[in-house]
């Protein structure tokens, strides 16, 4: 039997003004594949903000790299 992956779970998150020097990366992942859901889940909330850090899947995925973008590509034979 398969286990069910768990559910995003936002938390309100009220930053202080002099909070303009955290990086966003701090307190949430933008990269989760839940991120828009939970975006959802705090405006409908009227929250001003909110952090993943006590979701369980804060740390789940990742940013990007490269080789995920990268392809190959065929050689263009019209080209010096």
């Amino acid at each position: 039997m398969a286990c069910s992956p768990p559910k995003p779970n936002p938390t309100e998150l009220r930053l202080p003004m002099w909070a303009d020097h955290h990086r966003v990366e701090d307190y949430r992942n933008v990269h989760c594949r839940s991120y828009a859901r939970c975006i959802d889940a705090a405006v409908r909330e009227d929250w001003e903000g909110f952090t993943c850090q006590k979701c369980p899947m804060f740390h789940q995925d990742e940013a990007p790299h490269a080789d995920q973008y990268a392809f190959d590509q065929p050689a263009d034979n019209g080209r010096p």
